[in-house]
């Protein structure tokens, strides 16, 4: 069973993203990252780090802050 945190935000991940056109590639190179990794998160697979959101979502030009909170509002 998968962590309704990690399902939750990895919903949020691949709506900013694709709600800018981004491709899950683009999106790696961005944040330095592997594709694969971005597909797991997404997936809710695999965790960010704090160092990963922060990367994440310097790649998606938006607050840390805000995808966070989008996560919560999935939560709830």
């Amino acid at each position: 069973m998968r962590d309704p945190v990690a399902v939750a935000f990895g919903r949020v991940l691949r709506e900013q993203r694709e709600a800018r056109d981004m491709s899950q590639e683009a999106m790696a190179q961005k944040a330095d990252v592997d594709r694969t990794f971005i597909s797991q998160i997404e997936r809710g697979i695999r965790r960010a780090t704090l160092t990963t959101l922060c990367k994440l979502a310097r790649a998606l030009d938006i607050a840390p802050s805000t995808l966070v909170a989008r996560m919560e509002k999935q939560l709830k």
